[in-house]
């Protein structure tokens, strides 16, 4: 069989797959290394062959039309089988290089997904891993088009989202464990060694350092102040690694989830300051499209991960170092 000319090429395919997962042509074609410009004009010579308006494009962004979103279904289908492809004609089983793309929120990218991959039979030696970091709706995204096997998404990376409701039906998750909130303060702060509760009041009187608006955490902590009177003193900051980094060298409290901060109070660099009510907590799921499943390396990480816990011990002030099983067990209910 003779393929006709209009027959749009893989790569074209590709690029379309990823102006549909970053909604962006701009951020599709930095993906493929391509100008901007250069992925516009494939994109409209393919428009042109098929006789379809494939996108709508605005000074926001490009989404597909429905016409695109047909040819993106049929398309993901043919990436994925000359992927199958390339892996067929790459050698037998045994000498393949094991590969696993994995995505995840920000938190979790980069505070949990390293300690996972450790504990589990990875070798970094022998395995190429690759791990992306996005928003709830990238991360949905990136597994449909299938840019990567597995993402882990967590219910703090949008504010006032409901993760276990957004999936959609054609993705498959698993619950992993609850990353839940804590007020963290540095070794040299006076609630460092409090024996008792802090009030709201008291933490709404604090020297405090927030999130920036629009993050769950920052929409969580506002709502728990928001019950205080007393005036707020705070620096934002756009990111968690910001934060404990003014909190460890200062007199300033934050509010932060557990798994930003498992190693620092581990290492007793920062301390949670125990609270009169019960602080809440957010979902990890993992996800990955459920046409593919899951790969073997890809089924690991996610068995591991859903055994939580962490090696590390923690360190509380007065206390020696306790076992790494006792300090596994803590974090666990933590996380």
């Amino acid at each position: 069989m003779v393929l006709p000319s209009k027959m749009p090429q893989l790569a074209d395919l590709d690029l379309l797959l990823s102006v549909e997962s970053y909604g962006s042509v701009g951020k599709a074609a930095q993906a493929h290394s391509l100008s901007q410009s250069a992925a516009s004009v494939r994109i409209s010579a393919m428009e042109r062959r098929l006789g379809l308006r494939l996108l709508e494009r605005s000074p926001t962004g490009s989404k597909l039309t429905e016409e695109g979103e047909m040819l993106a279904k049929y398309a993901r289908n043919l990436i994925h089988a000359a992927r199958e492809l390339l892996e067929f004609g790459s050698g037998s089983q045994s000498s393949r290089v094991k590969r696993l793309r994995v995505a995840a929120s920000p938190a979790v990218s980069e505070h949990l997904i390293p300690e996972w991959l450790n504990r589990s039979g990875f070798s970094f030696g022998e395995a190429r891993v690759e791990v992306r970091t996005g928003s709830v709706d990238t991360l949905q995204q990136l597994i449909r088009a299938s840019h990567v096997d597995l993402a882990f998404i967590d219910g703090w990376c949008q504010a006032g989202s409901q993760v276990q409701k957004q999936f959609p039906d054609d993705l498959v998750t698993r619950y992993i464990c609850d990353d839940k909130l804590a007020v963290v303060v540095g070794s040299r702060h006076p609630w460092a060694t409090r024996p008792s509760p802090l009030t709201v009041q008291e933490l709404a009187s604090a020297q405090l350092v927030l999130r920036e608006r629009g993050s769950g955490l920052r929409e969580f902590t506002d709502e728990l102040l928001g019950t205080a009177r007393a005036p707020r003193n705070y620096i934002e900051l756009p990111s968690s690694a910001a934060i404990k980094q003014a909190v460890a060298t200062s007199q300033r409290v934050t509010v932060l989830n557990i798994s930003t901060v498992r190693s620092e109070l581990a290492e007793g660099r920062l301390h949670r300051v125990a609270v009169d009510q019960e602080m809440p907590a957010k979902p990890i799921y993992a996800a990955w499209s459920e046409r593919r499943g899951l790969p073997e390396y890809a089924r690991e990480l996610v068995e591991t991960a859903a055994s939580k816990g962490s090696p590390m011990p923690v360190v509380e002030p007065g206390h020696k170092i306790k076992s790494n099983r006792l300090a596994e067990a803590e974090i666990a209910t933590a996380i």
